[in-house]
């Protein structure tokens, strides 16, 4: 090869070197380049993230801040939340999404005009008729809505929104007007009566919801006046004349048998089901009503009042027995709703027509309505100590019916037993104590709540002292049944009653004839006493019948 090659060859090589060594700062730049990026992206992307997770923190703050503000009718703050111009409409809707309650409880309960028009800024027109139920059905839902309130939604929605039907399930496909008709214990507004009138019209009147109810049947007597009042003023057509006289000519609907059973005139509720003109099928009617308000049925009222157990046995007759499982929106079905209201003002009179009712509806529901939890996981016998007055009687007929699984097995969501509902009772009974621990056995005892907490636990010193002395056994005990002989009639006792000034012990009957035949004073130690304040001994009753065994 010649000098000549050699050098050029050289040269080559030379630039080539250069040229590398060029590419090789080149990508050495670009890369320095690219991770400076990378570096400023991460960095962004962090700092958006921070952001993020303390917009979704504020979010969800201010939404309970404002649930809280809603539920205390504090329109005042949630106003000044809907109106801040510092937040924006995507942000207020992400609050108000988090707790749908809170429009919910502003259509509900009268929150003002200027509320209502902020939330239709805020989450647009289109939503007022969108999802289940309307905005107007759930402003009608209460009684407490506006006249305003539901002009603004009707003027938005027209009478698409004035006909539509509720898909809620517990709506049983009412319209806003139904539902209001149902939620009302009075006439409603007349100006809002003739809103719907000239916005729906006449086909308004006859649109049926699931039971096949109609106006008509959502109407007592004053609101059938209101109506056909409405009528004459807005339509003097046939059809209208038509509505006007099936108006006047209806005597008895569901909302009148409603209307007696809530001010308890249970003597128009009896006439009504002796009344031969009436069908069958027109009563049954009546008594398959259920208001919109709470979905309550008619005799879930007469239980709730404590009506008459005969007129109970009628409706039950009329409408047999599978009825007496639905429940209200808590859950509760009429066996709770029998024991859990008692109006202690009554005393042992209502207490005895409880009682009845207790009878009735377990001889005719059985273990499955005993055994039936609301939306808290409360059967009926925890209902019965949430009750001021504790009905004894009840008690033991319920535990006797539903056996040691009731009191052991059945918890509410708090993992309390009946055992533990009577024992945080303000007052606990000891009487229904000893009572519970006598069938539950040392088992029910050792039975804690979701709190860590035995029944126990909620006693008193004193109270837990003097069971522990009462509930003491010992394997050394002689023979107890010569010990439980009445003194009277000298036979081991049954259904043991105590004179609680003394504590001497009797068989009821013998006792109740002793006061009788001879006078105030105990038959053994003379002591004066009063036959009201005999009560009975669970304790011993347990005893006598294990002796007895």
């Amino acid at each position: 090869m010649s000098e000549r090659q050699d050098s050029n060859n050289l040269g080559e090589d030379s630039s080539q070197s250069i040229h590398d060594a060029n590419a090789l700062i080149s990508t050495s730049g670009s890369s320095s380049q690219a991770l400076e990026n990378s570096i400023v992206v991460t960095e962004a992307t962090v700092a958006e993230d921070e952001s993020d997770s303390e917009e979704i923190e504020w979010v969800e703050e201010t939404s309970e801040a404002m649930y809280e503000a809603c539920a205390n009718h504090d329109w005042d703050k949630f106003e000044k939340f809907l109106s801040d111009v510092s937040t924006s409409k995507r942000t207020k809707k992400l609050v108000l999404e988090k707790k749908e309650d809170c429009r919910n409880i502003a259509l509900r309960w009268g929150a003002p005009l200027t509320v209502i028009k902020q939330l239709i800024d805020i989450e647009g027109p289109i939503e007022i008729s969108k999802g289940q139920c309307s905005w107007l059905h759930t402003a009608l839902m209460y009684y407490d809505t506006t006249f305003e309130v539901a002009k603004l939604l009707i003027d938005i929605g027209g009478k698409d929104l004035v006909m539509m039907q509720s898909d809620h399930p517990e709506h049983r496909k009412r319209t806003a007007l139904l539902m209001n008709l149902s939620a009302r214990p009075t006439a409603p507004n007349r100006r809002v009566m003739d809103l719907f009138l000239k916005v729906g019209g006449l086909e308004l009147l006859e649109i049926e919801d699931e039971d096949g109810y109609r106006v008509v049947d959502y109407c007592n007597e004053a609101t059938r006046r209101m109506i056909i009042t409405c009528l004459k003023a807005l339509d003097t057509t046939p059809i209208a004349e038509k509505h006007i006289k099936i108006l006047e000519s209806t005597e008895i609907t569901p909302r009148d048998v409603e209307d007696w059973m809530m001010r308890c005139d249970f003597d128009k509720v009896e006439d009504y089901l002796h009344n031969q003109k009436v069908s069958r099928e027109a009563k049954q009617r009546c008594f398959k009503y259920r208001d919109s308000r709470y979905n309550r049925s008619v005799f879930f009222y007469l239980c709730m009042y404590h009506g008459p157990a005969d007129i109970a046995e009628r409706i039950i007759d009329l409408m047999g027995t599978d009825f007496l499982l639905t429940a209200d929106n808590n859950g509760d079905t009429c066996l709770h709703a029998t024991c859990k209201y008692l109006n202690d003002d009554d005393g042992d009179h209502e207490l005895q027509w409880q009682h009845m009712l207790v009878e009735l509806l377990l001889d005719q529901g059985s273990t499955a309505i005993l055994n039936a939890t609301n939306i808290f996981g409360e059967t009926a016998l925890h209902n019965l100590f949430c009750c001021k007055t504790k009905n004894f009687d009840s008690i033991t007929l319920m535990v006797d019916v539903g056996g040691k699984d009731l009191l052991l097995k059945k918890k509410n969501y708090d993992g309390c037993t009946a055992l533990h509902y009577a024992s945080r009772c303000k007052e606990p009974n000891k009487d229904i104590i000893f009572y519970l621990l006598s069938v539950g056995g040392s088992d029910l005892r050792e039975i804690e709540d979701h709190f860590g907490k035995k029944a126990e636990d909620y006693w008193s010193p004193e109270l837990k002292q003097y069971i522990d002395l009462h509930t003491k056994t010992s394997p050394d005990l002689p023979p107890l049944s010569d010990d439980l002989q009445c003194p009277i009639c000298f036979e081991i006792m049954n259904d043991v009653h105590i004179i609680p000034q003394c504590c001497h012990r009797f068989c009821k009957k013998c006792i109740t004839d002793a006061y009788n035949c001879n006078g105030k004073k105990c038959p053994v130690c003379r002591v004066d006493y009063k036959i009201g304040e005999v009560r009975k001994d669970p304790l011993l009753c347990k005893l006598v019948i294990t002796c007895k065994g």
